[in-house]
């Protein structure tokens, strides 16, 4: 690494602690595959059969467009690049159907282990960051054309290092404490996801103003790398065709309450789907999780009681770091990602808004409101004697 960077053990400490998106710039000039023309990404690929999500871009729902309303079609690298450059999708009989202009392809959140040889995963490594045990076996792999995107949502462990390896993606963050403008829910159901019930397509082309929020916004270029802090909200969209890699990274104390709550989710979810019609199961669940209908209940109930005792465990043995000589945020390969200063909704409009999605109640209503996260948080305080 250049004289003029940092030690690792100083980023790592950095990252550790700060409580604040940050873009690294410099950090990753090792990696090849920063360096990939489209013809090397090509040969990479090779024939590979790439399982794509199809959605719509700019969208104007109020609600997301979630993973179990997109189609999914097979193509190859090559496919996918002639038709995002209008070039007709080959021999791809599905593609040749689909305009460039309304619809999106996204290969994404994919373990890049399930997907790669060694010798790729190699390419990987996050030693810059003070993770030098960490490469592609811990990565996952994102390739989507222009309009792709993932809903709005925090990750309930460990924070987030985003690389940026080809194209522009946009990223529209929020922090924990704009939790309750962003209406989280638990539906549709992922692990370890808390998704806000806000479409941001809605908005695709400038930053929603949604009252009382604080949203920080940051544009990556090839070479940046993202700092996604704990429980931060993100938005992600692709300005044009962008490949990225990230890794999540535990963080030990923290985690053992995240897992509390995500075991507390699991089971009313678990237990729920038993007496649940086939078509609201398919809203409750996404399509990652669909064997949460068959789950083991006794498992489950197995994994509530396993979390606690860790849980209570954990919060014996912590005891808090100084992080007062954290590294100052000044150097050339940090940039601190800004907060726009954004007008606020007309609060009539807001209670408008509120009433009519209020309006009826059903069985997903009652789950969603069952696994809020203020209810799970005051749940697990419950279990634990607080």
């Amino acid at each position: 690494m250049a004289s003029n960077f940092p030690e690792p053990s100083e980023v790592r400490r950095l990252i550790s602690h700060f409580q604040k998106p940050i873009v690294f710039r410099g950090l990753i000039d090792t990696w090849p595959m920063l360096k990939f023309s489209m013809s090397d990404w090509n040969n990479l690929f090779s024939d590979k059969l790439l399982e794509c999500r199809v959605g719509k871009r700019d969208s104007k729902s109020d609600k997301p467009q979630w993973e179990r309303q997109s189609d999914n079609i097979k193509c190859t690298y090559d496919e996918l690049i002639k038709w995002s450059e209008n070039c007709g999708g080959g021999n791809n009989v599905e593609l040749s159907g689909l305009e460039t202009s309304k619809r999106f392809l996204y290969y994404g959140y994919k373990y890049m282990k399930d997907i790669f040889d060694l010798e790729v995963l190699q390419m990987i490594d996050w030693k810059a960051f003070g993770y030098p045990e960490r490469n592609g076996t811990d990565s996952t792999f994102w390739l989507g054309t222009a309009g792709a995107h993932t809903p709005c949502h925090y990750d309930t462990y460990g924070f987030n290092l985003v690389a940026q390896l080809a194209g522009r993606k946009r990223w529209i963050l929020y922090p924990p404490e704009d939790t309750c403008f962003l209406q989280p829910t638990r539906i549709p159901y992922e692990e370890s996801s808390v998704y806000s019930r806000i479409n941001f397509e809605k908005w695709a082309e400038a930053v929603p103003d949604i009252e009382g929020t604080h949203p920080h916004v940051v544009e990556l270029v090839p070479g940046d790398v993202l700092f996604v802090p704990r429980h931060w909200w993100h938005h992600v969209r692709n300005e044009e065709l962008s490949v990225s890699i990230n890794t999540w990274i535990e963080l030990a104390n923290e985690d053992h309450k995240a897992r509390l709550q995500e075991s507390l989710v699991k089971f009313i979810v678990a237990h729920t789907s038993r007496n649940l019609p086939t078509d609201v199961l398919y809203e409750l669940l996404n399509p990652n999780e669909e064997d949460m209908a068959d789950a083991d209940l006794d498992e489950i109930q197995n994994l509530v009681g396993y979390t606690l005792k860790a849980t209570s465990a954990a919060n014996r043995k912590h005891t808090p770091e100084d992080i007062s000589e954290l590294p100052l945020l000044s150097d050339p390969w940090i940039l601190p990602v800004a907060c726009s200063q954004l007008p606020r909704l007309d609060p009539e409009v807001k209670k408008a808004r509120f009433d009519e999605d209020h309006a009826e109640v059903d069985a997903l209503d009652v789950i969603r409101a069952f696994s809020h996260p203020r209810v799970i948080e005051i749940v697990s305080q419950i279990l634990q004697g607080e």
